[in-house]
């Protein structure tokens, strides 16, 4: 099962008490989103993509994320 992908519009409709800023700085270079609360908090969040970003800061839920992958046996095991 594949994770949502997040957008800023769809962080921002969830979260309107908090104000975003999103950014890269260096082209093909990774995706910075910084949180900002009322009270002067910085929280800062990168990811290879918008997406990402956003997953690192407001992971699923627990039963929302895929289960790992079985362990592969060898025949050395």
């Amino acid at each position: 099962m594949q994770q949502p992908r997040p957008s800023l519009d769809d962080l921002r409709r969830a979260q309107p008490d908090l104000a975003f800023a999103v950014y890269a700085m260096e082209p093909r270079g990774i995706v910075t989103l910084e949180i900002y609360t009322d009270d002067g908090q910085v929280y800062s969040f990168t990811g290879e993509t918008e997406a990402d970003a956003i997953l690192a800061a407001f992971p699923a839920p627990p039963e929302e994320q895929p289960e790992p992958a079985p362990a592969l046996r060898s025949i050395f095991d």
